[in-house]
């Protein structure tokens, strides 16, 4: 008996969805693997935002900010948080819409796995440059210089940073860097 087009789409569409469930991680943040990027970037803010509360840091406003050039302000210090889940392929995460000529002072990175979360804290003063001669922005990412590149062919306006597991940090040490960034006066 004959398939007809629509089983045999079906059946292709199955396999291909067991071939493809067998290589997904699975773990206690595996559903964030289902989320559409902005999605997954509302998630990352929220999660800061609540930090913050958690341990009593202070917010300069509890007011949603005006999403144009930062995500938050804590004394007056503007940041921008970008949050990335880990490719299936390999272990990077993708970090999409960092402009370096915005008006923050640092940039949050907050990096999901199904089974982990990993973040690393830029300070754009000290951690960002840019090359004239080489035309290009570049983020030092824990000592070593990684370039920003154009998230689209003529774009030079939002960039993406790929960096790997391995140049991220456990999540354990997060709740204590933001407290010496942005714990009050006797802090900076």
């Amino acid at each position: 008996m004959k398939m007809t087009m629509h089983e045999i789409l079906s059946t292709l569409i199955e396999r291909k969805y067991e071939e493809i469930k067998k290589k997904q991680q699975t773990g206690m943040f595996e559903k964030i693997f289902a989320f559409e990027a902005n999605a997954i970037g509302q998630i990352g803010e929220a999660f800061v935002k609540e930090v913050f509360k958690a341990f009593s840091l202070p917010l300069d406003s509890n007011k949603e900010v005006i999403h144009d050039e930062y995500d938050l302000l804590s004394q007056g210090k503007k940041i921008e948080i970008k949050t990335a889940r880990k490719g299936l392929k390999n272990d990077t995460f993708q970090f999409n819409g960092i402009n370096p000529k915005y008006n923050y002072d640092y940039i949050i990175l907050l990096g999901i796995t199904a089974n982990d979360l990993l973040y690393y804290i830029i300070d754009k003063k000290q951690d960002h440059s840019y090359k004239h001669k080489e035309r290009k922005d570049t983020i030092r990412i824990n000592g070593k210089e990684k370039k920003l590149v154009a998230m689209n062919p003529g774009n030079q306006a939002n960039y993406k940073l790929t960096l790997s597991l391995k140049e991220l940090k456990p999540i354990a040490g997060f709740a204590e860097e933001l407290t010496k960034i942005f714990g009050g006066g006797n802090h900076d």
